[in-house]
């Protein structure tokens, strides 16, 4: 056979490998990555839905410390025995009524002026008020508000005395409606007052406008459109078409959803894709909505798509110049060394890509695609982590609790500076290798006991937990996080399963007010 036969023979069989190669590296890297784009869009999701439900929270919070104020508590005791009042039609009316009891008088003004300046401390606030049984208004934000009546007959306050009464001593919660005064969405709540043997004397109510939350929700992610429906009654709470808020849903896979979650007490995420868009949803069990967050499949798979484009583009010209090496090489050593480089470069592109599906890009310690990896299955379906039972391993997950709030108080430029924190801290406690990123804001740790006795590991856990815990400058700001911790033991079969029971047990527990951790021997059962 010819020199040139067996140049043409070799070109051709490095050519079909490094097509081989590169198809195989495509499909790898594109399954990764566009997980890893659907886990992040699906983190962000929950995020949102978080921030939805501490706005909410939060309200409630309000309403609540305004109903336990002495001024609202003695305008109602006294009240309940002034009935004669109930009759006053405006501000003047009832400030007249009052005025013929010096006690009623003092106890409207202190109210009233209480509410004035509990009022300046709510941002976007619509209006507070306390109102007797009936509704009658007896102090408002507004003071012009005082004497009106805002449910005229007993059909129309039946639904809100049941909503209160059903609620006990919680907040009844409305929900996100378009308030009848202002025309704007509100978050309407209120809360019955009662007397020493429980029995209703009145009512306090609050509206809080949206807007603040709608703009913290677009800033967490810019290049999506989020809507959010009841599921009780598939309308539309938010809507970036203005038309459609408060009218029914009428896409398929919405209604899909709502009949699915309208009843349902849990809180789950998901996604689908249609249109050229994937949406991605979470539902908040407490009050029945669900939060959709759509974007343009283009945007959430550009990652994915932008490698493959540049591994096939690299896959081409390597093709051309092993060509033109062969045509114009007059030495085949020359040829060899080209192609020798060729593959190195290809190896490194292959291993760059490789450490890059496997880290947190913000953080800079290995993600949970690595920790599925790292204690998973081999190809052949054996565990990658022998059984240690007489040196275990301690998984350690760190949650920072409520870490919306971080972003929604300080900005989402110190919310990254509290993740990349608490990162730098478990490295430099357990080494970069043992840290895991499993969630938006959850941090597992892998420690392998050297006996046993697992005393002296959990002692460095809890130790690194009250470090976390103390307060650290971020930014410009100093900020206190708190955790949410829990530790298990495993030393047989072992497996990703641990990031379950470590979940279940911070949902359980809560955050470690005093700094230890709660701890489970998977092995005992």
């Amino acid at each position: 056979m010819s020199k040139t036969a067996r140049r043409i023979i070799t070109t051709a069989i490095i050519v079909l490998a490094i097509i081989a190669l590169t198809v195989v590296m495509v499909i790898n890297t594109s399954s990764k990555t566009r997980k890893n784009a659907v886990d992040h869009m699906k983190s962000i999701t929950s995020q949102e839905a978080s921030m939805i439900q501490s706005f909410v929270e939060n309200a409630e919070n309000t309403l609540s410390a305004y109903a336990s104020s002495p001024e609202i508590k003695e305008l109602l005791r006294v009240i309940g025995n002034k009935p004669d009042i109930s009759g006053a039609k405006s501000a003047a009316e009832l400030k007249a009524a009052a005025g013929k009891d010096i006690t009623t008088s003092k106890a409207l003004e202190a109210a009233q002026k209480y509410t004035e300046e509990f009022s300046k401390t709510i941002k976007g606030l619509e209006g507070i008020y306390v109102s007797e049984w009936s509704t009658h208004v007896l102090a408002h934000t507004d003071a012009n508000v005082p004497g009106m009546t805002t449910r005229q007959t007993d059909e129309a306050r039946l639904p809100l005395h049941n909503g209160m009464l059903n609620a006990g001593d919680g907040v009844y919660n409305t929900g996100i409606i378009m308030s009848p005064a202002s025309k704007r969405q509100i978050v309407s709540m209120y809360k019955a007052i009662k007397d020493d043997q429980g029995n209703p004397i009145g009512l306090v109510g609050l509206g809080i406008f949206t807007d603040k939350l709608v703009d913290a929700l677009k800033a967490v992610e810019s290049d999506s459109t989020f809507y959010m429906v009841n599921a009780v009654d598939s309308k539309y709470i938010f809507c970036n078409d203005a038309d459609k808020v408060a009218q029914e849903a009428t896409d398929k896979k919405i209604l899909e959803l709502t009949e699915k979650y309208k009843a349902s007490l849990d809180d789950e995420n998901g996604d689908f894709e249609e249109g050229g868009n994937v949406t991605f949803y979470s539902h908040i069990s407490e009050n029945h909505w669900i939060l959709f967050n759509e974007t343009p499949s283009s945007e959430v798979f550009s990652f994915s798509r932008s490698i493959n484009i540049e591994m096939i583009v690299f896959c081409t010209v390597c093709i051309i110049l092993i060509i033109i090496f062969n045509v114009v090489s007059i030495r085949q050593e020359a040829t060899l060394q080209r192609l020798e480089q060729s593959k190195r470069k290809q190896a490194a592109i292959t291993k760059n890509l490789h450490i890059a599906a496997l880290k947190d890009i913000l953080t800079d310690v290995n993600n949970r695609i690595k920790f599925v990896d790292d204690f998973g299955k081999d190809d052949d379906g054996n565990a990658k982590v022998a059984d240690c039972p007489n040196s275990p391993y301690l998984f350690a997950m760190f949650n920072i609790s409520k870490f919306s709030d971080v972003n929604i108080n300080y900005g989402h430029d110190v919310g990254d500076a509290a993740l990349a924190s608490t990162a730098d801290i478990l490295k430099d406690r357990f080494g970069a290798q043992s840290v895991y990123r499993t969630g938006s804001d959850e941090f597992v740790v892998a420690v392998k006991s050297d006996s046993s006795d697992v005393s002296s590991a959990m002692s460095d856990i809890n130790e690194t937990l009250g470090e976390l815990s103390r307060p650290r400058k971020l930014g410009n700001d100093v900020v206190s996080l708190q955790y949410a911790a829990a530790v298990v033991k495993k030393g047989t079969a072992i497996s990703p399963a641990v990031l379950i029971t470590l979940k279940d047990m911070i949902n359980k527990n809560g955050v470690s007010m005093d700094y230890t951790a709660p701890y489970v021997d998977m092995d005992a059962y």
